[in-house]
């Protein structure tokens, strides 16, 4: 036996057994596989294995690890073959079955490989080999990859469980709470729990639980569901069945299971966020949505064209990098602007909510190309397409415009997510405050007003203010809000939820005690919720590093705030750390400020150093367009922290994703439409109920851009 090989450890080849007792015979040839592919000699493995297979025929872990070097050599067909040859002899290796579902995953989407998955788990018996582990994991990533985040985030789960040393598995747990394009509704503990105790049906339910467990999942849903003659009313049932279900990317069944568990007998709370979980599942299929278009015209005089982009007031510029659009081998945008629906005031010092211009499109400006003449890309949403045809016509000349081209439907929005959302543009001198006092004002007008009185096909084309009336909808009408609700941004929305809750009639939600939620803590959805003042040193830092970990604003934002406020914490916490997270999560810039001095301050006083904070100002400063804060703190920067680890590649980095610097380090100057406009011009990004496939990402007056990690309608 090869002397690197322990003949004590299970053998690679899956079979449950030792090395020792199972391939020890060819434990030269396992250990030199090893050693390739641990130095990324992939092709030379194959070629190994190819060879040795001629000794060692019909053996799995040679099958095996050729079918899995296949396919990552890109011949998934090769491997599909190889392992369909070896399971028509032995249809119940753990290991081959796994390799096939990955191949198969690859070859025709991630569920189609959630079926042969289960049957290597199965097959794996009470021992299962790391292969199947990794499979797990991959098969993970690929559900992922396509947007199936909750069967993603069981996946992830079961291989860390079974594998705690899974740094992958792990780092993308993290990636998936760390999320904000997540709903917190998603990222509430999915635990499956026993059933109550003395039932005459509990032997039958446990033993499901516990191979649920082991990654049973399938087996474990059918004896589950069997079980629903019996305990048709039993809430925990119909949890696990719908945690099940979502893990093996059922929807359908995880949505049905949820229904009927919201109307069982157990708290409103619990019964909302069932619901909402349940609307999160159903992607919106019944929302009515808006287009989102993009249109070229063409430019009969490009530099008259120019000339008057960079003179008129109803044009704004703005960082069309901002957009990420891939313009592949075109050469990029000559300049990018924001067409507006007025001309900007001169200030907006005193500006009223009303008179704030609105983003109507988005133009890119391209110079003329080999194949095609000078145009203007224009960016917006149907129902503006006409008004930015107008407007564009009004600002060019006679001369410089020339024809549209057919508009390209590039995303879509729901309508409840545009009645949510606005795109402004202030003037560059608004004052941070009153930037403030306006989006607070045009929130409650949004949340309370325009969304109320917006027609959805989920209440039956009803209004939200009329389904308020109608008691089919109060569920679903308390877990849209609750969505709405978690799904904003801002940390401060809890008094307009409470008050938009009270106008249609829905209970407010409860109190969460933290006794009664025992070892996993309150759910993450109801931290915000908690009552701060009441709960022990340790249970507000507990709860507030849940948060944190979630990134649960309004939850962060309210026990931070209770936090920095007790002197009995000073000596037990990085005081600093928590100030920093509340400047992260405080809309206000003068807030967000306030609380980088206080940071700067604390972390004086235990003599660490400040570069973080003031990295974190700078950043603020440029976002406020306030170009002689900014100069003083580069040159403070460069003076007193520079040799710092990571502080001259941080600055770097601010700098050139600013703008200010290009790719070789050389001076640009400040960005165009460096300003008070620049964060307010962005639309709000939220997420609601009805959301599609763009409306946790895409920017409000036509971007071109799709959702990052996830966004509801992929499950």
């Amino acid at each position: 036996m090869a002397k690197d090989i322990d003949p004590y450890a299970y053998c690679p080849c899956g079979s449950g057994k030792k090395m020792k007792f199972c391939c020890a015979d060819m434990s030269a040839e396992i250990e030199r596989i090893q050693e390739m592919l641990e130095g990324g000699q992939r092709a030379a493995a194959l070629e190994f294995i190819e060879t040795a297979e001629k000794k060692f025929p019909d053996r799995a872990y040679l099958v095996t690890t050729k079918a899995l070097l296949q396919s990552i050599l890109g011949s998934d067909d090769k491997a599909a073959a190889t392992l369909e040859d070896f399971l028509s002899r032995h249809p119940k290796h753990p290991v081959a079955l796994a390799e096939m579902a990955v191949v198969t995953a690859a070859r025709h989407g991630s569920l189609a490989g959630i079926q042969p998955l289960q049957k290597a788990m199965e097959a794996s018996e009470e021992s299962i080999s790391g292969r199947v582990v990794a499979s797990v994991s991959r098969l993970g990533e690929m559900l992922l990859m396509e947007g199936r985040v909750a069967a993603a985030r069981g996946h992830f789960m079961l291989a860390y469980s079974m594998n705690p040393n899974d740094e992958v598995s792990l780092q993308l747990l993290s990636r998936f709470f760390q999320s904000p394009n997540i709903p917190l509704v998603l990222k509430n503990e999915q635990t499956l729990v026993p059933a109550p105790a003395g039932v005459p049906w509990q032997a039958e339910f446990d033993a499901a639980v516990t191979e649920a467990r082991r990654g049973l999942w399938w087996r474990a849903a059918d004896k589950l569901k069997n079980l629903t003659a019996q305990a048709g009313e039993s809430p925990e049932l119909w949890r696990n069945l719908a945690v099940l279900r979502s893990w093996l990317a059922d929807m359908p069944g995880s949505i049905a299971a949820l229904r009927k568990l919201a109307s069982l007998k157990i708290p409103l709370d619990d019964a909302v966020e069932a619901e909402a979980l349940a609307q999160i599942y159903d992607g919106g299929a019944d929302q009515d949505v808006v287009d989102e278009l993009r249109t070229a015209v063409d430019l009969k005089n490009l530099d008259a064209a120019v000339e008057t982009f960079a003179s008129t007031k109803r044009l704004a510029p703005f960082n069309w990098e901002s957009l990420g659009i891939d313009f592949g081998d075109q050469p990029p945008p000559r300049a990018g602007y924001f067409l507006l629906d007025r001309e900007l005031p001169a200030t907006g010092v005193g500006i009223a909510r009303t008179d704030v211009p609105k983003i109507i499109a988005r133009l890119l400006v391209f110079g003329r190309q080999t194949d095609r003449e000078a145009h203007v890309d224009v960016y917006c949403r149907r129902p503006d397409l006409e008004a930015a045809k107008q407007a564009l016509g009004a600002v060019l000349p006679a001369d410089a415009l020339g024809s549209w081209g057919e508009s390209e439907k590039i995303d879509d929005v729901p309508v409840a997510e545009a009645s949510l959302s606005w795109s402004w543009r202030l003037p560059d001198d608004t004052p941070p405050a009153h930037i403030r006092e306006l989006v607070e004002e045009q929130r409650r007008d949004a949340v309370l007003n325009i969304w109320t009185n917006t027609p959805a096909q989920r209440f039956g084309g009803k209004t939200p203010a009329e389904a308020a009336g109608d008691a089919q909808y109060r569920l679903s009408l308390a877990a849209a809000v609750l969505l709405i609700e978690l799904s904003f941004s801002q940390a401060s929305t809890t008094a307009v939820f409470d008050e938009l809750r009270s106008k249609l009639g829905i209970a407010p939600p409860e109190t969460p005690e933290p006794a009664k939620f025992g070892p996993l803590g309150v759910p993450y959805t109801r931290l915000h919720r908690l009552d701060a003042a009441k709960l022990s040193d340790d249970e507000l830092a507990m709860n507030f590093q849940r948060a944190l970990q979630v990134i649960a604003r309004q939850a962060v934002r309210k026990l931070g705030l209770e936090l920095v406020g007790r002197p009995s914490v000073k000596d037990k916490l990085d005081v600093a750390g928590v100030y920093g997270h509340l400047a992260d999560i405080e809309e206000a810039s003068d807030e967000a400020i306030r609380f980088i001095d206080l940071a700067r301050k604390a972390a004086e006083e235990k003599k660490q150093s400040t570069a973080p904070w003031d990295l974190e100002e700078l950043e603020l400063r440029l976002r406020r367009g306030e170009p002689q804060e900014f100069g003083r703190l580069v040159e403070h920067i460069q003076s007193q922290h520079l040799r710092e680890p990571g502080v001259a590649q941080a600055l770097m980095q601010i700098l050139y994703q600013a703008g200010i610097i290009g790719p070789d380090g050389r001076p640009r100057g400040l960005p165009p439409g460096m300003g008070a406009a620049a964060p307010a011009a962005e639309s709000n990004k939220l997420w609601t109920p009805d959301a599609g496939p763009a409306a946790a990402a895409a920017p409000a007056a036509g971007g071109a851009t799709k959702s990052g990690l996830w966004v509801p309608g992929m499950d």
